[in-house]
């Protein structure tokens, strides 16, 4: 063998060993990092945060292997509030309720704005929520955060929404289908439903959440979801609690310009295929992240979540002892 042969198989075999060493590397970093089991919906915005997380590799780049738990919304709440999955998807209402069972939730980083809608039918001659007063209104159970900031609200109405509306409690896809066949007035219901819903040219929105919060709480806007965590893990990580802040505080910012990821996981994460469908999702979910210049913890819209918590409870919808443990949901 001569020797420029001699030198390229040198070079081929150092190049194969380099790459090699690289990627072991890369590989032990990731195994060297603390695994973090999440408890991720199969659906909906919060979904496509941690799909974001685990595709851009944020996890790695805070300091935490990030395994996802996929499951329904309710079922990752379940989890969550029998201590089966240390972290995941949070609302302030469903983990005040797991605290007073005895399964302290704390709620880290905000993710979402209130991004729920009361639609009906296009042609109906409702224009407002109080014209639907005495009608059959579709909506989700006692236990949900849409009932009850549903109830919130129409409360500092004076309206008691079980006696004044005929209530029908259901998931989302029978909200979706009682709407779609009549036998209901109207529907509360969430995005990214709602842009399907209304690329189709059938329904028209009375009422968003996002506006009548503000409208109670002085321009401040509570946040509809957050990643929260067991106490007993935070109280045991506590080195992990700003690096999982980070992570998703990176992936609100980034979810909200990355308009191919949306694309991508619009079919499996919101059921959205036509283009028109596709195409207001991305223009309206964008809209209801937390927004990118949010520093965590903001005093304003933590006290704005605190009011709205206690006033909430002494309005009944719920417990008294409620309010002794309202303080302590948020993270310092």
């Amino acid at each position: 063998m001569n020797n420029h042969k001699i030198w390229q198989v040198a070079a081929g075999f150092f190049l194969a060993l380099g790459l090699a060493v690289a990627y072991t590397t890369q590989v032990q970093g990731a195994v060297d990092l603390p695994t973090v089991e999440v408890g991720l919906p199969e659906d909906g915005v919060f979904g496509l945060g941690g799909q974001y997380i685990l595709d851009k590799k944020l996890d790695q780049k805070n300091g935490f292997v990030m395994k996802p738990r996929w499951a329904g919304v309710a079922e990752v709440q379940r989890l969550m509030g029998i201590g089966a999955v240390p972290l995941g998807l949070s609302v302030s209402e469903v983990s005040l309720r797991a605290n007073l069972k005895g399964t302290p939730i704390r709620l880290l980083q905000p993710y979402q704005l209130p991004h729920i809608f009361l639609l009906v039918p296009k042609e109906s001659p409702y224009k407002n929520v109080m014209d639907l007063k005495g009608k059959k209104l579709a909506l989700t159970s006692e236990t949900t955060s849409l009932y009850n900031m549903f109830d919130y609200m129409m409360k500092k109405r004076g309206v008691n929404i079980e006696s004044d509306f005929s209530l029908r409690k259901l998931g989302a896809g029978a909200i979706i289908a009682v709407l779609e066949k009549g036998d209901v007035d109207g529907a509360l219901i969430w995005e990214a439903h709602v842009s399907r819903l209304l690329a189709g040219g059938k329904y028209r929105p009375i009422m968003g959440f996002r506006e009548e919060m503000q409208k109670l709480l002085e321009g401040e806007t509570v946040f509809l979801s957050y990643i929260g965590a067991v106490e007993s893990w935070i109280k045991a990580h506590p080195d992990l609690v700003p690096k999982l802040r980070a992570a998703w505080a990176e992936a609100s910012r980034g979810v909200q310009d990355d308009e191919a990821h949306f694309r991508k996981h619009a079919k499996r994460l919101f059921n959205l295929e036509k283009p028109e469908e596709v195409n207001l999702g991305w223009s309206r979910t964008r809209t209801i992240l937390a927004p990118k210049e949010l520093k965590w913890p903001n005093p304003a819209a933590v006290g704005a979540q605190k009011k709205y918590l206690r006033e909430a409870t002494e309005l009944g919808i719920f417990p008294p002892e409620a309010k002794k443990y309202i303080d302590a949901l948020f993270v310092p």
